[in-house]
């Protein structure tokens, strides 16, 4: 049974005045905020019923109650206020500009079937795509020779970038199907077998943790570096992973210029200045943009806090009463319309516009709407107003963590796949594959390509690292 709750047992109905509207008032919300706590009450002890009748059949070695996913609508996107609607207008685009030919064949007319006064008209083009999928194994015959006098042979030297029995582009392609592709071990083994390659996981794993894995490591710490010499502003976020069977966290730094990833054992604040490569009292001179976990307090000397994430916090209430369910949509609805002024700020800020927005965000988040749960939601997010608010001062930060959130998605999909890291030297391919495929992304550069020019030691492509640099000088901003 649920306990009698205070305001009720304190409640003197004989002392009421039923004359006074105001009187009335006050007590219908108490009624309302008090069947909304008695109702969440009741579904957390019926969950908790549901928890220990299923521990008891687990004991007598009978099964629980089966667990269902409940059937839930697809959900918007968070960035997407509701007061803005997009009308996408599509069309089809021309693919013939955009494909690369490999060869032309010219088809001609049987000339015993034309009438006499056929005139030619040139050619109509139809292409036609298509791939070929097969080995290109190469048997080099190596001329040797040999001196009695030096007591040496003399032999000739395999082409640049051969290393190990194994060619450049099928080693590329096996980090590009694993990484980019979320390909098996087990499974690239059966692609590549079924195609003539004769390979075992062993070795596939060894490409894909060893090779080259010194200049890769580099690779992710250039990037780590160009990347925050070259942002004034810079997002984190973290989800968990494992390594070596032990629960651990990636941890992803990034902006739109790149995306670093760290797997650590811990996410405290210590682990996260270890991160960032800072000391003990040292403060990162930058805008960190994070969700409000504690771990990323006084980590930066300006904090920002992600409007997203808030506005989830408000979306998690779920009233049971539908006048509780009217107040709330309407203060989220008036959220939308605040977050969508402060877009409008950052692309022409203004001072008087500044200062309004500031007392709209007071007299928003000084509301007492009667609906107990909502009020004190309010309250929470007034006292973050300077990390919510810091926009007015930099209009150029974006007012979301979106960033951070869509470069963890890959490590979270993989997560599902592989369960995590097994090893050092997995934990290092990881760390250093994300962030040279979620940077390729953001430069717009093929992550194969780049893999291959890697892998094949010539190094020909521009370095990630010069790009970053480039693209923000060129931007004349700082990201």
């Amino acid at each position: 049974m649920t306990s009698i709750p205070d305001e009720i047992k304190n409640l003197n109905i004989d002392k009421m005045d039923f004359n006074n509207h105001e009187s009335i008032k006050n007590l219908f919300k108490l009624f309302l905020n008090i069947i909304e706590s008695q109702s969440k009450i009741i579904e957390n002890q019926k969950e908790e019923i549901q928890s220990l009748k299923d521990e008891i059949n687990r004991l007598k070695g009978e099964k629980g109650k089966p667990k269902f996913s409940p059937n839930v609508p697809e959900k918007e996107n968070d960035l997407q206020s509701p007061n803005i609607v997009e009308k996408k207008i599509w069309s089809k685009s021309s693919k013939k500009s955009r494909i690369k030919i490999d060869r032309t064949d010219y088809k001609y007319v049987d000339k015993s079937i034309l009438p006499p006064d056929a005139n030619n008209k040139g050619y109509r083009t139809v292409v036609i795509q298509n791939i070929k999928f097969g080995t290109d194994n190469v048997e080099y015959k190596l001329e040797r020779y040999y001196s009695k006098k030096e007591k040496k042979t003399y032999e000739a030297e395999l082409p640049d970038g051969i290393d190990g029995e194994f060619g450049t582009e099928l080693k590329a392609f096996i980090v590009y199907l694993y990484f980019a592709c979320r390909v098996t071990e087990n499974k690239i083994k059966t692609i590549l077998e079924e195609s003539g390659i004769i390979i075992s996981e062993g070795q596939i794993s060894n490409i894909l943790t060893k090779e080259k894995k010194e200049e890769l490591t580099k690779e992710k710490q250039d990037i780590f570096i160009a990347g925050m010499k070259n942002s004034s502003h810079v997002h984190m976020d973290d989800t968990g992973l494992k390594h070596k069977g032990v629960n651990n966290h990636l941890h992803v730094i990034c902006n739109v210029l790149f995306s670093v990833f760290f797997i650590e054992r811990k996410k405290d604040s210590i682990t996260i200045k270890k991160i960032l490569g800072l000391f003990d009292n040292e403060t990162l001179e930058k805008i960190l943009l994070s969700d409000d976990a504690r771990q990323y307090l006084g980590i930066a000397i300006w904090h920002a806090l992600c409007w997203v994430h808030e506005i989830r916090l408000f979306k998690k209430l779920n009233p049971v009463i539908d006048f509780h369910r009217f107040l709330l949509e309407n203060f989220i609805s008036n959220l939308w319309d605040y977050y969508d002024k402060l877009n409008e700020y950052r692309d022409k800020p203004d001072e008087k516009v500044k200062a309004e927005l500031e007392k709209w965000f007071d007299l928003l988040f000084s509301k007492k709407t009667g609906y107990d749960d909502l009020d004190k939601r309010i309250a929470l997010t007034k006292e973050k107003k300077d990390e919510l608010l810091l926009v007015l001062k930099f209009p150029k930060i974006p007012l979301h963590n979106n960033p951070a959130e869509l470069a963890l998605r890959e490590g979270v999909v993989k997560r599902k796949i592989s369960n995590g890291t097994r090893s050092d030297d997995g934990k290092a391919a990881w760390e250093n594959m994300l962030t040279i495929m979620d940077t390729c992304r953001k430069q717009g550069l093929s992550y194969f390509e780049y893999i291959k020019d890697i892998l094949s030691g010539k190094r020909e492509m521009t370095k990630l690292s010069a790009l970053i640099a480039t693209k923000a000088t060129m931007d004349s901003i700082q990201y």
